[in-house]
């Protein structure tokens, strides 16, 4: 048996960003080193690795940059069209058995033109699991065999040795659950919200349950902005990153974003301008009433005014009213609304992708009740996303902390910076805990 090393480093190359977290083993284990670097602009997308010179170019300056010094690396395989991950329940078998099964779901799981593939797969034992039980559970992961020879290419050019290269979902179920010990006595949802994909893995006691990826991320938010705005995918990228936030008091009316009659501006309320409709949806319209859509000059008489009563010569006069004032809005406010009305779609379908993944495990496992979702990626810190999931789903919703359950002693980067972009790096951390679980 090979001997585990000390430390590794966990690599997690994305479509926008590549991220290293190196880590020492131990109980705790430590975070010793992380980086962030932008990925080289079309080096990589959803089937992996394409200028695998650029993207070792740039992870071997991030190592250096860091201060990194583990000579194995652990790679995250992603990408919606380079890997799939399936919980399967077959019959229980013994392992020879097994082995033939296997064989035959890989070759009906492969979504692939290429059929030329690496798969794995792991029996799945849970707690207090009936021995009894005639089904059993498995974990495939099946992925393309260009990807993992590009990621494999890539640690050969910068030098180091590939110690295992694995699927997202099992990297963050160890950054996010199995260093944390209150994790791992429940059921929790994990969304990492990617540039180009969003993946919703769901665990139980700290073993997956429901793996899913979703082919939109935030490069489809940044598109929205553009379009709407008539702007470049750069200018909106760059108002993404500064104004994108979930609005509470600008989500449509009835929630959804069409619009409901009578509410201005395209179908938002905007407290201040205008009141929200009197006119109740499925209320049939009588001729006999007055519209509640009409307005006075617009095809139909106004309303002859009631005769006033004359002023009584007794009454005190009334003291001059002030003028209502109207609120304004200031040019950032106003385009803070705008960005937020281009993804407002896009986020309404996320939570309808999360609440399909959250009803289709439950119909699955009606005994669980998951009571926690965790954020993760680059789109977890839109300001209130955390809220609006958990408004909109009701189940707790935070973004993820993939450092609690680890010992910080961080060279290059103190606290501050591990912080303020935990977010991004629970893949790569994960990866890096690789040799500790």
């Amino acid at each position: 048996m090979a001997k585990q090393p000390g430390s590794v480093v966990g690599i997690d190359i994305g479509t926008r960003f590549i991220k290293v977290a190196e880590v020492r083993t131990g109980r705790p284990p430590v975070l010793t080193n992380v980086g962030i670097a932008p990925t080289p602009e079309g080096a990589v997308d959803s089937a992996g690795i394409i200028d695998k010179n650029a993207v070792a170019a740039t992870l071997k300056r991030l190592l250096a940059d860091t201060g990194i010094s583990a000579k194995h690396g652990a790679f995250a395989l992603a990408g919606q069209n380079a890997v799939v991950v399936r919980i399967l329940e077959v019959p229980r078998m013994n392992p020879a058995e097994l082995r033939q099964h296997m064989d035959w779901e890989i070759q009906r799981n492969i979504p692939f033109a290429d059929t030329r593939v690496q798969s794995a797969y792991e029996v799945i034992h849970r707690p207090n699991e009936d021995p009894n039980d005639p089904n059993m559970e498995v974990i495939l992961a099946v992925a393309q065999q260009d990807a993992v020879n590009g990621l494999v290419d890539v640690a050969d050019k910068v030098g180091l040795e590939p110690y295992a290269i694995d699927v997202e979902p099992l990297a963050l179920g160890r950054s996010l659950l199995l260093t944390q010990p209150d994790m791992q006595t429940k059921a929790v949802a994990v969304i990492n919200l990617g540039a180009s994909a969003t993946s919703i893995d769901i665990f139980d006691r700290g073993l997956l349950s429901f793996p899913r990826i979703l082919p939109t991320g935030g490069d489809m938010l940044t598109r929205a902005i553009a379009e709407r705005l008539m702007i470049s995918e750069s200018e909106a990228e760059q108002l993404k990153v500064q104004l994108a936030e979930v609005l509470m008091d600008q989500i449509p009316v009835g929630g959804s974003p069409f619009g409901v009659p009578g509410a201005p501006m395209g179908g938002f309320y905007t407290p201040g301008f205008g009141s929200e409709p009197t006119y109740t949806p499925g209320t049939p319209y009588s001729p006999a009433a007055p519209s509640p859509f009409s307005v006075p000059g617009l095809g139909e008489e106004p309303p002859a005014p009631e005769a006033e009563a004359p002023p009584s010569p007794f009454a005190e006069p009334e003291p001059p009213s002030a003028e209502p004032s109207l609120p304004t809005q200031s040019p950032a406010d106003s385009r803070k609304i705008e960005v937020f009305r281009a993804i407002y779609p896009l986020l309404e379908e996320l939570v309808s992708e999360v609440r399909r993944s959250v009803e289709y495990f439950r119909s699955r496992h009606g005994d669980i009740e998951i009571t926690q979702i965790l954020l993760c990626g680059g789109g977890a810190v839109i300001p209130n996303l955390d809220q609006f999931l958990a408004n909109s789903i009701g189940i707790p919703v935070a973004v993820a902390n993939p450092v609690r359950g680890l010992t910080l002693q961080v060279k290059r980067h103190g606290p501050e910076y591990v912080a303020n972009n935990a977010h991004l790096l629970a893949v790569a951390i994960g990866m890096g805990l690789h040799a500790s679980f």
